[in-house]
């Protein structure tokens, strides 16, 4: 009987996931067509990476399973599955049952919530309108108390209420504990940034919403990754700027075919 050493079973199997990272990386070209104007192929590349492994922690072994977890990641960002706005994929990803029946049920709840969400991105006729996302990001980049605006009022409550009103189909989809989970996350983390004014945290609350909450460390937005790391070498302003830079740019050329 042929004797298969941990060496030679080592390489088959980096040979095995070299080849299902080409066909993913081919296949999310075709899937995205968009992605390939913000994230080249080695962020792809990267993506696919992180993909393969957490889909692993949730049981997704196949190929198929997998390929569906990582499109989700490009849809709703790297770290989807445990942002506190994506409610809908708690219960396929900790559910015990078959692999296959999560997996589907998982991409069905994803396309549901697409659905329900999808009039925050429509104008009053129905229609896309691609420079919409970057108008709302800069609601968040704008922000500053209103006059009527009681002092000691919390951030997070201000957040809260400019979210139900710049998307209120996704607010009404997620309900209000997970919306207030979700600003809270944000907020948290944008001070672990150094970003302690009003304005830099609300900013980094609307990245965290249209980007998904892991934005500043997900392979497809290196220029998030790149603004933050300026901590210590960079004023808050200046790392303000770029991040916005970084965001408008990201949404221009993804809607570039649209104007």
């Amino acid at each position: 009987m042929l004797k298969i050493s941990a060496t030679q079973r080592g390489a088959f199997e980096r040979a095995a996931l070299a080849d299902f990272d080409a066909r993913m990386l081919t296949h999310l070209e075709r899937f995205s067509p968009r992605h390939l104007r913000i994230v080249g192929d080695p962020e792809l590349g990267a993506l696919i990476v992180v993909g393969h492994e957490r889909a692993e922690l949730y049981g997704l072994v196949s190929e198929r399973s997998k390929r569906i977890y990582i499109e989700l990641m490009l849809m709703f960002g790297s770290g989807f599955a445990t942002d506190p706005q994506h409610v809908w994929a708690v219960e396929p990803l900790r559910a015990g049952d078959d692999e296959y029946r999560r997996v589907d049920r998982l991409r069905d709840a994803a396309w549901r919530h697409l659905d329900r969400t999808a009039s925050d991105d429509l104008d009053a006729a129905g229609r896309s309108q691609p420079g919409r996302a970057a108008a709302q990001l800069q609601q968040f980049a704008q922000f500053e108390r209103a006059p009527s605006d009681e002092a000691g009022l919390d951030l997070r409550a201000l957040l809260v209420a400019l979210l139900r009103r710049v998307f209120p189909a996704k607010c009404e989809d997620i309900g209000e504990p997970a919306l207030v989970r979700t600003v809270e996350q944000a907020l948290a983390t944008a001070r672990t940034f150094a970003l302690v004014t009003e304005r830099g945290q609300a900013l980094f609350v609307g990245l965290a919403v249209i980007f998904g909450a892991d934005f500043h460390r997900d392979p497809q937005f290196t220029w998030a990754g790149r603004a933050l790391a300026e901590v210590g070498s960079a004023n808050e302003r200046t790392r303000i700027e770029a991040l916005l830079r970084g965001a408008t740019g990201c949404l221009d050329r993804f809607w570039a075919e649209e104007g």
